[in-house]
């Protein structure tokens, strides 16, 4: 049994939403760009708090949010967020299909629930090659060249928060879901930090997991490669300047929203925060690219370690228990049946 398994549980999917939540106003911007406007709008940075406001607060976020919704002047409800749907789906998809999950469970999930609008990057063509007729197989690598992008590992929270403390089955089904989309890097984050995941809900020293996961990783992959490097030193790292910095220089060339360079930001600001949420998605938001995708990561696995109680009520009260749904059919969720519904499935898993 997993000590304080539904407090921790709670901890990692608020995390998440969260971390996602206070990156998603800034996401992208360049780190002069990020500092800048704090200043204009009187914020204090890093963000120990959501942004006052939104730098474009009308635009419409997947169909059916604004920018200022992510605000904290504007804050009713968690808006929606594909960093928010995925684990969402990633739910629905373990109520239906349990431990026989195939990625063919997957893609006809997001046949069905997916709106093709809401989906970006090897998410995107692969959807658009599925809806074409192209097989499962086929799908994510017909005209797929953004397929060791970051989505894969965006999806996968849910595989650490029902298999905690086994981390290779968590990987093993990061694994399923990613490979309809993704390949090499791509699929390799999302196993990483699903075992990750997995492995903050037992464990005592998470500079130590985050090496450990790196075991379900093959050694030869340049995910492991790019990691091992980003662990090594990560006690370099003390900021989110020098995380930034690090990251320009060791990878120029790299887009700003690849698997590897995001994956090094975002173990750096779990390091950071390993004694302080509030410290650990404000760092991970500051370090840029794309932070929102990173702080939502770094979230849950901090939230798995340290626990709900390690997070203050100001990040959840604010969204009422409500989280919106872009997904086909479902308008919205209710944050504590979310987690009550994922305590189940990690029940059955024998938890």
């Amino acid at each position: 049994m997993v000590k304080n398994y539904k407090s921790k549980l709670a901890g990692a999917i608020i995390g998440r939403f969260a971390g996602c939540a206070l990156g998603c106003p800034v996401e992208l911007m360049e780190i002069g760009e990020l500092k800048n406007y704090a200043k204009k709008i009187g914020q204090e940075f890093p963000p120990l708090y959501y942004f006052k406001e939104a730098p474009n607060p009308d635009g419409e976020r997947y169909a059916i949010g604004k920018g200022r919704h992510f605000t904290s002047t504007d804050m009713e409800f968690l808006s929606t967020d594909d960093d928010i749907a995925y684990t969402l789906l990633s739910l629905l998809n373990l109520e239906q299909y349990g431990k026989d999950l195939t990625t063919t469970d997957v893609a006809n999930s997001w046949m069905k629930y997916l709106p093709l609008k809401c989906t970006f990057t090897a998410e995107r063509t692969t959807l658009i090659n599925l809806l074409d007729g192209v097989s499962v197989e086929q799908a994510g690598k017909l005209n797929n060249d953004e397929d060791e992008y970051i989505g894969a590992a965006i999806r996968i929270d849910g595989y650490g928060y029902v298999y905690p403390g086994n981390p290779k089955q968590a990987a093993h089904y990061a694994k399923i879901d990613a490979s309809l989309s993704h390949r090499d890097a791509g699929v390799h984050s999302a196993m990483y930090f699903a075992a990750l995941i997995s492995l903050a809900f037992v464990s005592k020293d998470i500079d130590k997991s985050m090496l450990e996961a790196l075991e379900f990783i093959p050694k030869n992959s340049e995910f492991h490669k790019e990691i091992s490097w980003a662990l090594s030193i990560k006690d370099r790292v003390t900021d989110y300047q020098m995380a930034n910095d690090l990251v320009k220089s060791h990878y120029p060339e790299m887009s700003w929203i690849h698997a590897i360079n995001n994956a090094c930001l975002t173990v750096w600001g779990i390091h950071l925060g390993k004694d302080s949420f509030d410290k650990g998605i404000s760092e991970t938001v500051a370090m840029a690219y794309d932070n929102d995708c990173t702080a939502a990561t770094a979230g849950s696995v901090l939230g798995a370690y340290l626990g709900l109680d390690a997070i203050d009520e100001k990040w959840y009260k604010p969204w009422n228990n409500r989280i919106l749904s872009y997904l086909k059919g479902i308008e919205e969720f209710e944050l504590n049946d979310v987690i009550e519904r994922y305590y189940q499935l990690g029940l059955k898993q024998g938890v």
